[in-house]
């Protein structure tokens, strides 16, 4: 099944869209490359809705969370089909954090 899942990945080629934390930011572009993909990174408010509209993926890291982060996060999950933050149980803000920016957008 992995197999296929990277072959997939591989003949696609999908720009995907990082806002991780700045510990993992190198890390998580040099997976996404090694597996076939296309990583962009930015958490910038302004940049994410357009990002986020063109890219195959959004992947959210709310390791290192800052207000602009958290506003780029929550622009960027209003455009995305699907989106799973990492490690939202660490603490009661970085819940709550998760569930602010996976809320339901209204439009």
């Amino acid at each position: 099944m992995l197999g296929t899942c990277l072959d997939n990945v591989r003949k696609t080629t999908p720009l995907v869209h990082n806002i991780t934390n700045y510990v993992t930011v190198n890390d998580v572009a040099n997976i996404l490359l090694a597996c076939g993909a296309s990583p962009i990174m930015s958490d910038e408010p302004e940049d994410v809705e357009d990002i986020t509209s063109i890219c195959g993926g959004l992947n959210i890291n709310i390791g290192t969370l800052h207000r602009t982060s958290i506003d780029g996060m929550y622009r960027a999950g209003a455009k995305s089909s699907f989106a799973r933050p990492q490690n939202p149980a660490r603490s009661s803000r970085r819940r709550r954090k998760a569930t602010y920016v996976l809320r339901p957008q209204s439009d």
